[in-house]
């Protein structure tokens, strides 16, 4: 079996499911990054003692693990997406409108042997900064089924989003323009699923209508009854490499309504409306089209997911490129293939738990 070094900033869903899917045939050591630098011997020395080098995002944290990797003449494997290959001034988002952050994440591109897209859109970012070709491979996420029931009866007026609500993502998610599309909507119900993680929901709540709720917080499984219970999902971005939480709430069978930004209409695939922007009256009228739809709409979401987007596929197309990198799989040893070097020794490393 291989020895893959895992190096992260933050640890997030899709980490976590890539995680899961590599310990099946390899070993992997995982290593946390909460500072800019990662400590450059311990470094070194994880790279040294591995096969492979793999991280998510071209960012600082993963600009030593790929050059010592290369140095050492070992394959490194980054997957890209997202604030690395963004470009929107108008939002102050993404590493490619320039500076030390654009030449960092460049640099890190450069020197991985392989970069991971995770949507046709990112291909398309890729290829506008100059990398294309057999050192890109787009692999889309992947969802596991197990983790999302759809519901046959739902609330057929009832429409959520999902995200951390913050003061970033009520532009760069849409979260202001759903809130302020539920006052065109009085008899229907919106929900925003997600964590308040800075002052951004006082400013929601200042001008939400009685028919907007905000949930803060959830564990999975209450994050999963909401999409199980609506009938439409909104994600109503200005810049998404993918959408992992569009694909989760289809997933549970919500009919999609997306913004035409970044991914959202290919991981929709017709299965939902799509409008041009942001603008209010036009999300409003889509997502009242959307919740008019017959209760058979739900299949087809869903049905879009499990053919596309499922962990299964992910795993499969990580471990071909794997193997094209000369690493390949083996028999894992049922005590866990997941060893933690988090240096924040403040919280449990969330990979322990996926071991």
């Amino acid at each position: 079996m291989a020895r893959i070094a895992y190096f992260y900033r933050e640890m997030s869903e899709y980490i976590e499911i890539d995680l899961r899917a590599l310990a099946t045939r390899h070993t992997v050591s995982v290593t946390g990054c909460p500072t800019r630098w990662p400590h450059p011997l311990r470094t070194w020395r994880t790279v040294s003692e591995a096969d492979v080098v793999m991280s998510w995002f071209a960012s600082w944290h993963a600009f030593l693990p790929a050059l010592f990797a290369r140095l050492q003449g070992k394959p490194v494997v980054l997957t890209v997406g997202g604030y690395d290959t963004a470009c929107l001034p108008g939002i102050d988002y993404g590493h490619q409108r320039g500076g030390l952050k654009s030449w960092i994440a460049r640099r890190v591109m450069s020197l991985a042997t392989k970069l991971v897209a995770i949507s046709d859109f990112t291909v398309r970012e890729l290829d506008a900064m100059g990398f294309r070709g057999g050192k890109v491979a787009l692999i889309p996420l992947g969802l596991d089924p197990a983790r999302y029931a759809a519901r046959e009866h739902r609330d057929r007026s009832l429409v959520i989003t999902t995200g951390g609500v913050n003061r970033n993502n009520l532009d760069r998610k849409g979260l202001e323009t759903f809130v302020r599309a539920a006052a065109l909507l009085p008899d229907r119900r919106f929900v925003v699923v997600g964590a308040w993680m800075d002052d951004a929901v006082e400013h929601l709540k200042s001008f939400a209508t009685p028919n907007v709720t905000f949930t803060g917080r959830l564990a999975h499984e209450d994050k999963v009854k909401w999409m199980a219970r609506a009938a439409v999902v909104v994600q109503a971005s200005q810049h998404e490499a993918f959408g992992l939480s569009l694909a989760e709430s289809m997933l549970c069978g919500c009919v999609p309504v997306v913004t035409a930004a970044g991914a959202l209409p290919w991981v929709a695939g017709g299965t939902g409306e799509v409008v041009p922007t942001q603008e209010t009256a036009a999300l409003a009228a889509a997502i009242d089209r959307a919740l008019s739809r017959p209760a058979s709409a739900s299949v087809a979401p869903r049905e879009r997911i499990l053919a596309e987007f499922t962990v299964e596929r992910r795993a499969a197309a990580l471990e071909g490129l794997l193997a094209s990198q000369g690493v390949r799989p083996g028999v894992v040893p049922s005590s866990g293939a997941i060893a933690s070097e988090d240096r924040d020794r403040s919280a449990e490393h969330p990979a322990r738990r996926a071991a």
